[in-house]
C-alpha cells in the first residue's frame, strides 16, 4: 500500500531542533505515528543533524513527535531521562472553546502573553500553542532536583495557564515544520490537516530556579493497609482519589498501574484517550471496582480530565471491562 507524502517545512524542523538543542552522549527521541493505524515508530539520534534528517523523513508520511527532555538511552520512558533541558506547557484550542476555535487561539495567545515568564519558544501545533522555556544549561536529575521537582514546575505553569496536563517528563511534543493530520475521533469533531508552525524561539532562557515559585506539589500520601480499593466506603470523589494515590504509593514503581498514571511507557496511540483507555485496562486489571473507575480517569492527568463526558467513560470503561473478559 502505498502511502500518501506530506508536505514538511525542513527550514521550521531544523530552527527548531537547533535552538532545543542536545547535550553530549544523549540521544533526542523522534518519534512518528500514522493516524488510524496505531503505528509508532521511534527513532533515537544522537546528533541534531540526524534528528532533523529523520524528522524530516517521518514528516512526509506521519505525525511527528519530539522527546521534550533528551533520553540517555535509547528508550522513551520516564527511566531514561538523566538530563532536563526545559519546562513547557501545552493548550488545547478546542479544551479552551470547542465552538469558537478563532476566539480560543486569540485566548491562548493573550494567556501567554500576561504571563510574567515570556516563553523562549512559541509554536503553533494546528490545533494548539505549545510554549517552552529552555534552561541555559541541562539540569542533571539530583536529590534537589529530581524529576518530581522538574515536573511540579511544568504542572505548576500548566495550571496557571490553563492549559493540557503534559507535566511528565517522558512526554512527546509535536514538531513544528510537519504536518499535525486528525485522526478519526479529532475529524469528527472538525479537525482537519493543518501545519505545525514556529510562532517565535528568540524568547529569553532560564535557569530552574527562576522558575520554582510556579510549582504545584502533590500531597504526599501515606502507605495504605490494604492494596485494593473492594469494598472501602468512600464519601466523595476526594476521598477516591486520595485512596487511589495510597494505593499507588504502596506498590512496586515498576508495577504497570503505577507506570501508566505516572506516563512511564510507549504507547501505540498516545492521544489523551489513548492514555484514558490504557490506564482503564490497568485498573480492571487491578480489580478497582467499576463505580470508582470514571473518578480515577477524570483525575488522571494524562487523559482528558474533567472534560471527559459521561458517555465517552462508559464507552472507555466498557471496553476496558470486555478486553479483560476476552483475555480471561
Amino acid at each position: 500500500m502505498n502511502r500518501s507524502r506530506h508536505r514538511v517545512i525542513s527550514s521550521e524542523i531544523e530552527t527548531f531542533l537547533r535552538r532545543l538543542g542536545l547535550p553530549d552522549e544523549q540521544y533526542l527521541e523522534i518519534r512518528s505515528v500514522i493516524p488510524d493505524r496505531g503505528g509508532v515508530r521511534q527513532r533515537f539520534r544522537s546528533s541534531i543533524d540526524e534528528a532533523i534528517s529523520s524528522a524530516q523523513e517521518a514528516g512526509r508520511s506521519a505525525n511527528v513527535y519530539v522527546g521534550a527532555c533528551p533520553r540517555s538511552i535509547r528508550k522513551g520512558s520516564r527511566g531514561a531521562i538523566r538530563l532536563v533541558t526545559a519546562t513547557w506547557a501545552d493548550l488545547d484550542f478546542h479544551d479552551i472553546n470547542p465552538h469558537d476555535r478563532q476566539s480560543s487561539e486569540n485566548e491562548a495567545l493573550s494567556r501567554i502573553g500576561r504571563f510574567r515568564f515570556p516563553p523562549t519558544m512559541l509554536i503553533h501545533s494546528g490545533n494548539g500553542l505549545q510554549a517552552w522555556w529552555l534552561y541555559r544549561e541541562p539540569m542533571r536529575l539530583s536529590r534537589t532536583h529530581t524529576a518530581e521537582h522538574f515536573e511540579a514546575i511544568n504542572r505548576g505553569i500548566g495550571k496557571a495557564l490553563g492549559g493540557d496536563a503534559v507535566h511528565d517528563l517522558a512526554r512527546v511534543l509535536r514538531l513544528p515544520g510537519t504536518l499535525n493530520i486528525p485522526d478519526a475521533r479529532k475529524r469528527a469533531r472538525g479537525c482537519v490537516p493543518v501545519m505545525a508552525r514556529i510562532v517565535d524561539v528568540n524568547g529569553p532562557s532560564y535557569s530552574p530556579d527562576d522558575l520554582c515559585e510556579l510549582r504545584a506539589e502533590t500531597r504526599p500520601a501515606a502507605v495504605p493497609t490494604r492494596r485494593t480499593l473492594d469494598a472501602i466506603p468512600f464519601e466523595s470523589d476526594a476521598e477516591v482519589i486520595a485512596t487511589f494515590l495510597r494505593l499507588l504509593d504502596a506498590l512496586d514503581s515498576k508495577h504497570r498501574l503505577v507506570r501508566t498514571w505516572r506516563g512511564d511507557r510507549v504507547l501505540g496511540d498516545s492521544s489523551r484517550s489513548g492514555w484514558d483507555m490504557a490506564l482503564a485496562n490497568q485498573l480492571v486489571r487491578a480489580g478497582i471496582r467499576s463505580e470508582f473507575l470514571a473518578d480515577i480517569l477524570r483525575a488522571y492527568p494524562l487523559g482528558r480530565g474533567r472534560a471527559a463526558t459521561s458517555d465517552y467513560l462508559v464507552r472507555t470503561i466498557t471496553k476496558a471491562r470486555s478486553s479483560a473478559g476476552e483475555r480471561l
